[in-house]
Protein backbone atom coordinates (compact mmCIF):
# COMPACT_ATOMS: atom_id res chain seq x y z
CA UNK A 1 0.00 0.00 0.00
CA UNK A 2 1.49 3.37 -1.11
CA UNK A 3 -0.01 7.22 -0.36
CA UNK A 4 1.28 8.19 -3.75
CA UNK A 5 0.08 6.92 -6.91
CA UNK A 6 1.88 4.90 -8.84
CA UNK A 7 2.05 6.46 -12.08
CA UNK A 8 3.72 8.71 -10.51
CA UNK A 9 6.43 7.76 -8.17
CA UNK A 10 8.02 9.92 -5.65
CA UNK A 11 11.47 11.93 -7.16
CA UNK A 12 13.61 9.48 -4.92
CA UNK A 13 12.80 6.50 -7.57
CA UNK A 14 13.42 8.03 -10.38
CA UNK A 15 17.56 8.93 -9.35
CA UNK A 16 20.05 7.21 -7.14
CA UNK A 17 22.74 9.26 -5.96
CA UNK A 18 25.54 6.97 -5.46
CA UNK A 19 28.23 7.89 -2.47
CA UNK A 20 31.20 5.69 -3.26
CA UNK A 21 33.10 6.54 0.00
CA UNK A 22 30.14 5.60 1.79
CA UNK A 23 29.72 2.44 -0.23
CA UNK A 24 33.55 1.23 0.02
CA UNK A 25 33.53 2.26 4.24
CA UNK A 26 31.14 -0.46 4.82
CA UNK A 27 31.24 -2.79 1.76
CA UNK A 28 27.92 -2.48 0.15
CA UNK A 29 26.57 -4.08 -3.06
CA UNK A 30 24.51 -1.27 -5.46
CA UNK A 31 21.52 -3.25 -4.45
CA UNK A 32 22.14 -2.10 -0.53
CA UNK A 33 23.13 1.30 -2.01
CA UNK A 34 20.02 1.80 -3.63
CA UNK A 35 17.53 0.59 -0.72
CA UNK A 36 19.69 3.16 1.79
CA UNK A 37 19.37 5.73 -0.46
CA UNK A 38 15.83 5.11 -0.64
CA UNK A 39 15.33 4.89 3.32
CA UNK A 40 17.37 7.77 3.20
CA UNK A 41 14.64 10.17 1.45
CA UNK A 42 11.57 8.41 2.98
CA UNK A 43 11.16 11.97 5.47
CA UNK A 44 10.13 13.40 2.03
CA UNK A 45 7.07 11.43 1.17
CA UNK A 46 5.95 8.97 3.56
CA UNK A 47 2.87 9.99 5.65
CA UNK A 48 2.86 7.93 8.31
CA UNK A 49 5.61 8.91 11.05
CA UNK A 50 6.21 8.43 14.27
CA UNK A 51 9.11 10.37 16.06
CA UNK A 52 12.22 9.35 13.54
CA UNK A 53 10.56 6.27 12.69
CA UNK A 54 9.11 5.91 8.88
CA UNK A 55 6.65 3.23 7.84
CA UNK A 56 7.12 1.73 4.31
CA UNK A 57 6.27 -1.75 2.90
CA UNK A 58 8.52 -4.25 1.28
CA UNK A 59 6.05 -4.32 -1.65
CA UNK A 60 6.70 -0.70 -1.71
CA UNK A 61 10.19 -1.12 -1.60
CA UNK A 62 10.50 -3.46 -4.48
CA UNK A 63 7.97 -2.33 -6.78
CA UNK A 64 9.77 1.50 -6.61
CA UNK A 65 12.69 -0.24 -7.15
CA UNK A 66 12.29 -2.97 -9.46
CA UNK A 67 14.11 -5.79 -6.69
CA UNK A 68 13.22 -9.03 -5.61
CA UNK A 69 11.77 -9.34 -1.94
CA UNK A 70 14.66 -11.66 -0.59
CA UNK A 71 17.35 -8.84 -2.46
CA UNK A 72 15.16 -6.04 -0.49
CA UNK A 73 14.87 -8.15 2.92
CA UNK A 74 18.77 -8.97 2.70
CA UNK A 75 19.47 -5.49 1.93
CA UNK A 76 17.75 -4.01 5.09
CA UNK A 77 18.96 -7.07 7.58
CA UNK A 78 22.78 -5.61 5.99
CA UNK A 79 22.32 -2.33 6.90
CA UNK A 80 20.80 -2.71 10.64
CA UNK A 81 23.61 -5.12 11.18
CA UNK A 82 26.27 -2.34 10.19
CA UNK A 83 24.03 -0.06 12.84
CA UNK A 84 23.21 2.19 9.71
CA UNK A 85 19.99 2.04 9.87
CA UNK A 86 17.23 0.62 12.56
CA UNK A 87 13.57 -0.74 12.71
CA UNK A 88 11.04 -1.40 15.28
CA UNK A 89 6.97 -2.70 14.47
CA UNK A 90 4.40 -0.16 14.59
CA UNK A 91 0.90 0.54 14.24
CA UNK A 92 -1.25 2.26 11.45
CA UNK A 93 -4.81 2.25 12.09
CA UNK A 94 -5.22 3.60 8.28
CA UNK A 95 -3.86 0.22 7.08
CA UNK A 96 -5.45 -2.40 9.83
CA UNK A 97 -5.74 -2.41 13.16
CA UNK A 98 -5.20 -6.06 13.80
CA UNK A 99 -1.80 -5.51 12.25
CA UNK A 100 1.75 -3.64 13.08
CA UNK A 101 4.21 -2.47 10.66
CA UNK A 102 7.87 -2.51 9.82
CA UNK A 103 8.65 1.26 10.85
CA UNK A 104 12.86 2.29 9.74
CA UNK A 105 14.89 5.10 11.25
CA UNK A 106 17.92 6.58 9.94
CA UNK A 107 21.13 6.28 12.47
CA UNK A 108 23.43 8.28 12.53
CA UNK A 109 26.27 6.60 10.88
CA UNK A 110 23.50 6.51 8.08
CA UNK A 111 22.84 10.16 8.29
CA UNK A 112 27.09 9.71 6.72
CA UNK A 113 25.54 9.28 3.23
CA UNK A 114 26.03 12.01 0.98
CA UNK A 115 22.90 13.15 -0.67
CA UNK A 116 24.34 15.70 -2.68
CA UNK A 117 22.82 16.20 -6.15
CA UNK A 118 22.29 18.20 -9.46
CA UNK A 119 20.15 21.10 -8.74
CA UNK A 120 18.13 23.17 -11.38
CA UNK A 121 18.33 26.46 -9.28
CA UNK A 122 22.35 25.70 -7.93
CA UNK A 123 22.81 25.21 -12.42
CA UNK A 124 21.43 28.19 -13.68
CA UNK A 125 23.42 30.37 -10.55
CA UNK A 126 26.43 28.65 -11.76
CA UNK A 127 25.66 29.56 -15.26
CA UNK A 128 25.26 33.38 -14.25
CA UNK A 129 28.52 33.22 -12.52
CA UNK A 130 30.52 31.62 -15.25
CA UNK A 131 28.67 34.49 -17.57
CA UNK A 132 30.27 37.17 -14.80
CA UNK A 133 33.49 34.77 -15.04
CA UNK A 134 33.58 35.40 -18.70
CA UNK A 135 33.92 39.13 -18.30
CA UNK A 136 36.84 39.02 -15.84
CA UNK A 137 38.29 36.71 -18.01
CA UNK A 138 38.10 39.30 -20.90
CA UNK A 139 38.96 42.09 -18.93
CA UNK A 140 41.65 39.86 -18.01
CA UNK A 141 42.73 39.18 -21.10
CA UNK A 142 43.12 42.87 -21.95
CA UNK A 143 45.20 43.74 -19.31
CA UNK A 144 47.51 40.81 -19.99
CA UNK A 145 47.23 42.45 -23.63
CA UNK A 146 48.40 46.15 -22.60
CA UNK A 147 51.20 44.23 -19.91
CA UNK A 148 52.81 42.49 -22.83
CA UNK A 149 52.43 45.39 -25.40
CA UNK A 150 54.16 47.82 -22.40
CA UNK A 151 56.99 45.08 -22.04
CA UNK A 152 57.78 44.88 -25.72
CA UNK A 153 57.79 48.88 -25.50
CA UNK A 154 59.83 48.37 -22.12
CA UNK A 155 61.99 46.03 -23.65
CA UNK A 156 63.38 48.07 -26.66
CA UNK A 157 63.58 51.22 -24.38
CA UNK A 158 65.94 49.27 -22.13
CA UNK A 159 67.98 48.07 -25.10
CA UNK A 160 68.26 51.85 -26.12
CA UNK A 161 68.83 53.02 -22.11
CA UNK A 162 71.93 50.72 -22.47
CA UNK A 163 72.92 51.95 -25.76
CA UNK A 164 72.39 55.87 -24.64
CA UNK A 165 74.32 55.30 -21.29
CA UNK A 166 77.16 53.48 -22.56
CA UNK A 167 77.76 56.63 -24.72
CA UNK A 168 77.08 59.11 -21.94
CA UNK A 169 79.82 57.13 -20.18
CA UNK A 170 82.28 57.54 -23.04
CA UNK A 171 81.70 60.61 -23.94
CA UNK A 172 80.93 61.86 -19.95
CA UNK A 173 77.97 64.19 -21.39
CA UNK A 174 74.41 63.74 -19.96
CA UNK A 175 72.42 62.44 -23.15
CA UNK A 176 69.23 64.40 -23.21
CA UNK A 177 67.52 61.35 -25.15
CA UNK A 178 69.08 59.29 -22.52
CA UNK A 179 67.31 60.90 -20.01
CA UNK A 180 63.81 61.13 -21.76
CA UNK A 181 64.58 57.26 -22.05
CA UNK A 182 64.92 56.66 -18.54
CA UNK A 183 61.72 58.99 -17.33
CA UNK A 184 59.50 56.96 -19.91
CA UNK A 185 60.53 53.33 -18.37
CA UNK A 186 60.01 54.85 -15.20
CA UNK A 187 56.05 55.98 -16.00
CA UNK A 188 55.88 52.05 -18.00
CA UNK A 189 57.22 50.52 -15.20
CA UNK A 190 54.84 52.63 -12.66
CA UNK A 191 51.87 51.38 -15.13
CA UNK A 192 53.23 48.02 -15.30
CA UNK A 193 52.99 48.27 -11.16
CA UNK A 194 49.18 49.69 -11.41
CA UNK A 195 47.86 47.07 -14.51
CA UNK A 196 49.37 44.06 -11.84
CA UNK A 197 47.54 45.80 -8.92
CA UNK A 198 44.08 45.74 -10.85
CA UNK A 199 45.09 42.54 -11.98
CA UNK A 200 45.09 41.14 -8.79
CA UNK A 201 41.69 42.88 -7.58
CA UNK A 202 40.25 41.46 -10.35
CA UNK A 203 40.91 37.97 -9.43
CA UNK A 204 40.26 38.46 -5.82
CA UNK A 205 36.99 39.93 -6.38
CA UNK A 206 35.93 37.12 -8.88
CA UNK A 207 36.74 34.49 -5.75
CA UNK A 208 34.34 36.54 -3.53
CA UNK A 209 31.95 36.83 -5.87
CA UNK A 210 32.18 32.97 -6.16
CA UNK A 211 32.19 31.83 -2.19
CA UNK A 212 29.59 35.10 -1.81
CA UNK A 213 27.03 33.06 -4.07
CA UNK A 214 27.73 30.09 -2.96
CA UNK A 215 27.06 30.92 0.79
CA UNK A 216 24.05 32.86 0.28
CA UNK A 217 22.31 30.28 -1.56
CA UNK A 218 23.10 27.49 1.08
CA UNK A 219 21.65 30.42 3.44
CA UNK A 220 18.52 30.97 1.60
CA UNK A 221 17.62 27.48 1.51
CA UNK A 222 17.70 27.00 4.84
CA UNK A 223 15.83 30.16 5.88
CA UNK A 224 13.52 28.54 3.29
CA UNK A 225 13.29 24.93 4.94
CA UNK A 226 12.80 27.04 8.23
CA UNK A 227 10.26 28.75 6.97
CA UNK A 228 8.14 26.14 5.53
CA UNK A 229 8.49 24.12 8.93
CA UNK A 230 6.86 27.16 10.31
CA UNK A 231 3.49 27.58 8.37
CA UNK A 232 3.53 23.94 8.35
CA UNK A 233 3.38 23.90 12.15
CA UNK A 234 1.04 26.94 12.20
CA UNK A 235 -1.78 25.52 9.26
CA UNK A 236 -1.95 21.46 9.81
CA UNK A 237 -5.05 20.34 11.19
CA UNK A 238 -6.13 24.01 11.41
CA UNK A 239 -8.77 23.93 8.07
CA UNK A 240 -7.81 27.58 7.10
CA UNK A 241 -6.52 28.14 4.15
CA UNK A 242 -2.77 29.58 3.93
CA UNK A 243 -2.95 31.89 0.54
CA UNK A 244 -4.75 31.88 -2.83
CA UNK A 245 -3.29 33.96 -5.97
CA UNK A 246 -0.10 32.10 -6.52
CA UNK A 247 1.45 33.51 -9.26
CA UNK A 248 4.29 31.22 -10.57
CA UNK A 249 5.28 28.85 -13.52
CA UNK A 250 2.71 26.39 -12.31
CA UNK A 251 -0.14 29.36 -13.46
CA UNK A 252 -2.51 28.05 -10.65
CA UNK A 253 -5.90 29.90 -11.01
CA UNK A 254 -6.54 33.09 -8.45
CA UNK A 255 -9.02 30.76 -7.16
CA UNK A 256 -6.81 28.04 -6.39
CA UNK A 257 -6.71 28.11 -2.21
CA UNK A 258 -3.74 26.34 -0.53
CA UNK A 259 -3.97 24.28 2.50
CA UNK A 260 -1.99 22.05 5.12
CA UNK A 261 -3.31 18.58 5.59
CA UNK A 262 -3.05 16.51 8.69
CA UNK A 263 -0.32 15.09 7.01
CA UNK A 264 1.74 17.80 6.77
CA UNK A 265 0.93 17.60 2.63
CA UNK A 266 0.12 20.63 0.61
CA UNK A 267 -3.10 20.68 -0.53
CA UNK A 268 -5.12 23.01 -3.46
CA UNK A 269 -8.89 23.45 -3.40
CA UNK A 270 -10.90 25.04 -5.79
CA UNK A 271 -14.53 26.15 -5.30
CA UNK A 272 -16.99 22.97 -5.90
CA UNK A 273 -14.15 20.48 -6.00
CA UNK A 274 -12.63 18.37 -3.76
CA UNK A 275 -9.24 18.99 -1.87
CA UNK A 276 -6.36 17.90 -4.00
CA UNK A 277 -2.95 16.83 -2.89
CA UNK A 278 -0.17 18.19 -4.53
CA UNK A 279 2.15 15.46 -5.01
CA UNK A 280 4.44 16.57 -8.01
CA UNK A 281 7.95 17.61 -5.68
CA UNK A 282 8.93 20.19 -8.25
CA UNK A 283 5.08 22.38 -7.57
CA UNK A 284 5.61 22.27 -4.18
CA UNK A 285 9.25 23.03 -4.06
CA UNK A 286 7.73 26.81 -6.38
CA UNK A 287 4.91 27.17 -4.27
CA UNK A 288 7.24 27.13 -1.14
CA UNK A 289 9.91 29.36 -2.98
CA UNK A 290 6.94 32.02 -4.18
CA UNK A 291 5.44 32.02 -0.22
CA UNK A 292 8.78 32.73 0.87
CA UNK A 293 9.12 35.55 -1.22
CA UNK A 294 5.87 36.62 -0.53
CA UNK A 295 5.54 36.01 3.04
CA UNK A 296 2.90 39.48 3.72
CA UNK A 297 0.14 37.02 1.47
CA UNK A 298 0.38 33.97 4.23
CA UNK A 299 -3.51 34.77 6.09
CA UNK A 300 -4.19 37.29 3.71
CA UNK A 301 -6.77 36.04 0.86
CA UNK A 302 -7.14 37.75 -2.22
CA UNK A 303 -10.36 39.08 -3.37
CA UNK A 304 -11.37 36.94 -6.67
CA UNK A 305 -13.86 38.81 -8.08
CA UNK A 306 -12.27 42.75 -7.21
CA UNK A 307 -8.90 44.20 -9.87
CA UNK A 308 -6.03 44.87 -7.59
CA UNK A 309 -6.15 48.47 -6.41
CA UNK A 310 -2.49 50.17 -8.04
CA UNK A 311 -3.08 53.56 -6.81
CA UNK A 312 0.15 53.60 -4.42
CA UNK A 313 2.06 52.29 -7.61
CA UNK A 314 1.00 55.40 -10.35
CA UNK A 315 3.44 57.78 -8.97
CA UNK A 316 6.05 55.48 -10.41
CA UNK A 317 4.54 55.90 -14.35
CA UNK A 318 7.53 57.71 -15.91
CA UNK A 319 10.13 57.21 -13.52
CA UNK A 320 13.49 55.53 -14.58
CA UNK A 321 15.11 52.35 -13.74
CA UNK A 322 17.57 50.41 -14.24
CA UNK A 323 17.21 46.68 -15.22
CA UNK A 324 18.99 43.98 -16.14
CA UNK A 325 21.62 46.38 -16.98
CA UNK A 326 19.93 48.49 -19.07
CA UNK A 327 17.94 51.71 -18.25
CA UNK A 328 14.48 51.97 -18.79
CA UNK A 329 11.08 54.11 -18.25
CA UNK A 330 8.01 52.84 -16.52
CA UNK A 331 5.33 53.05 -19.02
CA UNK A 332 2.43 51.58 -17.37
CA UNK A 333 0.37 49.29 -14.97
CA UNK A 334 -2.68 47.06 -15.51
CA UNK A 335 -4.14 46.16 -12.66
CA UNK A 336 -5.34 42.43 -12.21
CA UNK A 337 -7.00 39.99 -10.14
CA UNK A 338 -4.45 39.12 -7.61
CA UNK A 339 -1.47 41.71 -8.64
CA UNK A 340 -0.28 44.02 -11.55
CA UNK A 341 1.33 43.85 -14.71
CA UNK A 342 3.90 46.12 -15.90
CA UNK A 343 5.59 47.48 -19.18
CA UNK A 344 8.84 49.50 -19.60
CA UNK A 345 10.39 51.10 -22.77
CA UNK A 346 12.93 52.46 -23.85
CA UNK A 347 14.81 53.85 -27.30
CA UNK A 348 14.72 50.13 -28.55
CA UNK A 349 11.10 49.23 -28.02
CA UNK A 350 8.83 48.01 -24.79
CA UNK A 351 9.05 44.92 -22.41
CA UNK A 352 6.47 43.22 -20.22
CA UNK A 353 8.35 42.65 -16.52
CA UNK A 354 7.94 39.11 -15.09
CA UNK A 355 7.83 38.31 -11.37
CA UNK A 356 10.85 36.25 -11.22
CA UNK A 357 8.39 33.32 -10.78
CA UNK A 358 7.51 32.21 -14.20
CA UNK A 359 4.34 34.45 -14.26
CA UNK A 360 3.93 38.39 -15.96
CA UNK A 361 1.50 38.87 -12.51
CA UNK A 362 3.62 40.89 -9.99
CA UNK A 363 2.06 41.26 -6.45
CA UNK A 364 1.74 44.91 -5.77
CA UNK A 365 3.17 45.32 -2.31
CA UNK A 366 6.34 43.69 -3.92
CA UNK A 367 6.39 45.49 -7.12
CA UNK A 368 6.17 48.73 -5.11
CA UNK A 369 9.28 47.61 -3.26
CA UNK A 370 11.07 46.94 -6.29
CA UNK A 371 10.40 50.29 -7.63
CA UNK A 372 11.63 52.25 -4.42
CA UNK A 373 14.53 50.61 -4.71
CA UNK A 374 15.83 50.46 -8.17
CA UNK A 375 13.91 53.59 -9.64
CA UNK A 376 15.28 57.26 -10.12
CA UNK A 377 12.42 59.87 -10.04
CA UNK A 378 13.03 63.71 -11.31
CA UNK A 379 10.64 65.50 -7.82
CA UNK A 380 11.16 62.24 -5.18
CA UNK A 381 8.64 64.36 -3.18
CA UNK A 382 5.76 63.18 -5.22
CA UNK A 383 6.45 59.48 -3.84
CA UNK A 384 4.87 59.78 0.08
Amino acid sequence: MSVVPTKKLPKCTRTIVLDFLFMRKYSLTHSQMAVMYYLLLLKNWVTFKEDEYHTILSSKIEKDLKLHHKTVEASITQLKKLNLIKTKRVAVDEWNKNKTYRAIAITELGKEYSLSHYKEDNYQHAIELEKENKEFRLENDAVHAQNMEFESKNNELELKNRALTMQIESDENLNQDALKAIEEKQKLEEINLKLEAENRELKERLELVKKGSVEEEKQKERDIETFRDKIIRKYARSGKPICNGVRNSDSWSVETKFYISGYSRLNIYLPNEKPKLIDEPRKVDNFWKWLFEHQHRVDNLVNEKKLADISSLLPFIGALVLFNKKTYRVKSFEPVVGGVKMTFSNDQGSIKVGNGFGSDIIDVVRCRKWLEKNSKFYNTKQIK
